[in-house]
């Protein structure tokens, strides 16, 4: 009964919410302009994401635009990382690409009247620490290579020490080249940044009433629900009753004939 009565309420709460909403007239979404400013710090690298709305069959026509801007900055360094598009009702696609700080903004100006821009968003993380760490070790491992180079250059040594030494050079030498790799990729990270455009269509004004429709229409179709769960909880409850008498009345004849039934005499 309790169960009942709490899905009775929360009908009653959904249909006064589900009174009628108005979406927005509007069906092409403004135009505007997405610019990165920010002041650089250093040893930080930074990623930057811009997400545009643009109108209803412009995803493949600006997902190009994209695209064609990075290859048109080669001296900024521009590299394509991923570039998926998907089809559909609800065509969206996503641009992701690594340029030098000043070709971002280079970027963005191609994409100048092509949607609105919903969200954009910038971060940093601080490799200062990192970077500061990889050269301190590349100077310990190349004082200690200079070490090995100058003792492996004496003609006193032992054939044994000699292929010793040797073998620490090569050792040292490729944790050096390790190394430098690993540095290399750090400093890659802070002199370029990543940039991110996402895209996606603006909803229809069929697909807008759609989406309205099917909310305003919540509120009654659970209505509707409930109420054919009520009509089938009731309709069950005669049946059941008469299957719990039934069966009390077999129990108690059941009884009552095992009572009755004589005793066998065993002698």
């Amino acid at each position: 009964m309790r169960q009942l009565m709490f899905l009775l309420a929360l009908a009653t709460l959904l249909a006064a919410c589900s009174a009628k909403r108005e979406l927005p007239a509007d069906n092409a979404p403004k135009l505007a302009e997405a610019r990165i400013d920010h002041k650089r710090a250093a040893g930080v690298a930074y990623e930057h994401e811009v997400d545009l709305e643009v109108p209803s069959n412009h995803t493949r026509q600006v997902f190009d635009a994209v695209q064609q801007a990075c290859a048109a900055l080669p001296e900024h360094g521009c590299t394509l990382l991923e570039a998926s598009i998907r089809g559909g009702t609800m065509a969206s696609a996503n641009v992701r690409m690594r340029i030098t700080p000043d070709g971002v903004n280079k970027v963005l100006r191609a994409l100048d009247g092509q949607g609105k821009v919903v969200t954009q968003s910038s971060k940093g993380e601080d490799l200062a620490e990192p970077i500061h760490d990889g050269e301190r070790k590349m100077a310990m491992l190349t004082a200690y290579r200079d070490k090995l180079q100058t003792l492996a250059g004496q003609r006193a040594l032992e054939p044994d020490a000699l292929i010793k030494l040797n073998r620490a050079l090569a050792e040292v030498q490729s944790e050096i080249d390790n190394a430098a790799t690993s540095q290399a990729q750090l400093r890659r990270r802070v002199d370029t940044e990543l940039l991110t455009v996402g895209i996606r269509e603006h909803a229809t004004a069929s697909e807008a009433s759609g989406i309205k429709r099917a909310v305003d229409d919540f509120g009654d179709d659970f209505l509707h629900g409930v109420a054919m769960l009520i009509t089938f909880v009731a309709s069950t409850i005669p049946f059941a009753v008469a299957g719990i008498c039934g069966y009390l009345v077999w129990r108690r004849v059941r009884a009552g004939r095992r009572r009755a039934k004589p005793v066998p005499d065993r002698h």
